[in-house]
């Protein structure tokens, strides 16, 4: 019996909600720019979700792939970070090899397919005995093991690495091998149209939920704005976030002629930076060396140790710049990892140029 009806069906469906949500995009946005950024967004996610849910099938041999790079953002990525994601099937036992590297951080998460609570476990490198060689290797569930081990519960559903850099491109990065331990993979079965229709369900909630959350996050700062904002623990864990970083945002907005001056003093970390996102909490271009990320180990100080960033179209000539692009309208992270002092809170001031 053909599977043409049922097929049909199933991507009639997930067009219409395609359709829809790109038209509730359209109508979030605040900008024409951000309205142009909103169908590129939702076209990202997609290119996301087809990878997680169809090429990488949790049952199937783990593989890295690209949760978040250059050319895919969400939940405000930092410019600066190396994001790589493997599923994980129920059960499953995993290896993780590599080299430490010399980036200021690196973690391992593991997530449960939720909404709320997402986190089920978390190691930073910290936390996992490397070898005098710069080498380490990492069990990903299974029975507990003192050292070396990341749980998975008996819910998660995939792992992510981050790597933080304070050069992305010429510093020396970490490198990272999986291979599954239990149960034995082998060859990845056949896409079946029942997988499919399951899927294309899948993406097209999973596409709803993220919209609107990045919406709804991204409507309440624009009702402070050019005022810093704490982001709250189960904020951190709804949109993905690592559980070692504390998060402000503050929503920009500015007349022509106009910046916005910050003024902060880091407590010691691991790594803090300061860079934009637009409406959708993306992070600009970067591929080109564009100024939007400043981190710690680039940032200009005052001589008391603070630091004061400008906001804007137009390059003052010297100090901390983030670029708007003429934008007159965009979203600042400031992100902190393991601090080992309270964040002092963050002066904003908006100023002529």
């Amino acid at each position: 019996m053909s599977n043409e009806a049922q097929l049909r069906e199933a991507w009639d469906r997930f067009m219409d909600d395609l359709k829809s949500m790109g038209h509730e995009l359209l109508a979030s946005a605040p900008t024409d720019p951000d309205r142009v950024d909103g169908i590129r967004f939702l076209l990202r996610q997609l290119a996301y979700r087809e990878e997680q849910l169809i090429e990488f099938p949790r049952t199937a041999r783990p593989e890295f792939f690209l949760p978040e790079s250059p050319t895919r953002k969400i939940f405000a990525d930092c410019p600066d970070t190396i994001y790589r994601q493997f599923n994980v099937a129920v059960g499953g036992v995993y290896r993780i090899t590599g080299t430490r590297g010399a980036s200021p951080y690196i973690s391992f998460t593991a997530y449960r397919a939720a909404v709320t609570d997402r986190v089920v476990a978390d190691l930073h490198d910290g936390e996992i005995v490397v070898g005098d060689d710069g080498t380490f290797e990492l069990t990903v569930g299974g029975a507990p093991q003192d050292t070396n081990w990341l749980d998975l519960g008996d819910d998660a559903a995939f792992v992510v690495i981050r790597e933080y850099c304070h050069d992305r491109e010429r510093g020396v990065k970490a490198t990272f091998d999986v291979a599954q331990i239990d149960p034995e993979s082998g060859h990845r079965d056949d896409l079946d149209a029942a997988g499919l229709e399951a899927a294309l369900g899948i993406m097209s909630f999973g596409l709803g939920w993220s919209n609107t959350a990045t919406m709804n996050l991204s409507t309440a700062l624009n009702e402070r704005p050019n005022i810093m904002n704490e982001a709250a623990a189960e904020l951190v864990s709804e949109m993905a976030g690592t559980p070692h970083n504390h998060y402000q945002l503050c929503y920009v907005r500015l007349e022509q002629g106009q910046a916005l001056e910050l003024e902060l003093t880091p407590p010691p970390c691991r790594y803090w930076s300061v860079h934009l996102n637009n409406w959708w909490l993306e992070s600009p271009e970067f591929r080109d060396g564009q100024s939007v990320c400043i981190n710690d180990a680039q940032a200009e100080r005052q001589p008391d140790g603070s630091v004061k960033v400008l906001v804007g179209p137009d390059d003052p000539g010297g100090g901390n710049w983030l670029d708007t692009k003429g934008r007159t309208e965009t979203i600042l992270l400031a992100r902190y990892l393991l601090p080992t002092a309270e964040l002092p809170p963050i002066t904003t001031n908006v100023v002529a140029i």
